[in-house]
């Protein structure tokens, strides 16, 4: 792997949301025993690390719920630091002045229709949403939709982006549900106590076996969303059950992720590594210190288990599959 270089970073300001979405591991069990979340000034410390105009994904939980959200955005602003949100969109209208202003990607999750969406996050909360996203126009940066490929969707994700794109997004990215087989979990809880004497308990709230009719299904819908056109780009982000990568992922030379208790890691979605802690230690000594190192070792020689289940292995910020758009929109 290259010399390590940080240049992006998401901090995870908050492990509450205002909202339980069904298919949602944080909101079911995985923060169930919740540490003491970083303050602002902890916040501010861990930015005074990074390079100028690095990259900062501010997200939760829900971010938006995070008390100082707003005095921490504006300060990385002003600092020249290039922000970016993971929203589930409720409260935008409590901070649309600043995410038009400050964000150059604001990333909205919306799953479908308003059935469906309320459906997996709870009722109104569609409507809520679209009327939220009236206020970020005009804006500075790009508007994303999230949009996670459950099993009531499965069969109709190709027509998704079609249901969607009334709302004016400049992108639309269908995502893979997120679970884990019964094997990865073993394997992933071997591999960390073996390699690092580390344990993640909360591994059983992605627990699933049962997925072959939603596997199958999805790569048929993959297939149909290759061949369409859409009035907004379509970015397909897939586990690489449907996905082959070719080489290791490299995302922990360039990329690291806060959780709201301090600890740093290198996986967004797994919480088993700690490679340190911002209260004991600073953002640029974890980074390099011998453990990060290890990490990087481990994942060059494909040693972490979840890799291969992992939607964003090798990811260099590209675009994974894009389905062509309409040139006129």
């Amino acid at each position: 792997m290259k010399n390590p270089v940080l240049s992006a970073i998401h901090f995870q300001l908050t492990g509450r949301c205002n909202l339980r979405c069904t298919f949602c591991g944080q909101q079911n069990g995985m923060f169930a025993a919740r540490e003491p979340e970083l303050q602002l000034a902890d916040w501010q410390r861990a930015a005074d690390d990074l390079p100028p105009g690095a990259v900062i994904t501010l997200w939760g939980g829900e971010p938006l719920v995070c008390p100082f959200f707003d005095d921490l955005a504006d300060d990385l602003y002003r600092r020249g630091f290039r922000l970016r949100i993971v929203t589930n969109g409720t409260l935008i209208d409590r901070h649309a002045a600043l995410l038009n202003r400050a964000f150059e990607v604001i990333n909205v999750s919306l799953d479908g229709p308003a059935a469906d969406h309320d459906r997996f996050r709870g009722p109104g909360v569609f409507d809520r949403v679209k009327n939220n996203l009236k206020q970020l126009s005009p804006r500075q940066g790009k508007l994303v939709f999230l949009t996670t490929v459950a099993d009531a969707t499965v069969g109709r994700m190709a027509e998704l982006p079609l249901q969607l794109a009334p709302l004016h997004p400049d992108e639309i990215v269908l995502q893979q549900l997120m679970y884990l087989s019964s094997a990865e979990i073993a394997d992933y809880r071997r591999w960390l106590r073996d390699v690092f004497q580390q344990t993640d308990p909360t591994l059983d709230v992605w627990h699933r076996d049962d997925d072959l009719a939603y596997r199958t299904e999805l790569a048929h819908q993959c297939e149909l969303v290759r061949t369409r056109c859409y009035p907004v780009p379509v970015t397909l982000r897939m586990h690489d059950c449907l996905t082959p990568f070719a080489r290791p992922c490299n995302a922990a030379c360039w990329r690291a992720h806060v959780k709201y208790n301090g600890d740093v890691l290198y996986c967004t979605d797994f919480y088993g590594f700690t490679a340190g802690n911002i209260r004991q230690a600073s953002l640029s000594e974890i980074f390099h210190n011998a453990r990060s190192q290890k990490f990087r070792a481990e994942i060059a020689a494909g040693h972490n288990p979840l890799c291969r289940h992992c939607a964003w292995h090798g990811n260099n910020e590209t675009i994974v599959l894009s389905a062509p758009a309409l040139a006129n929109g």
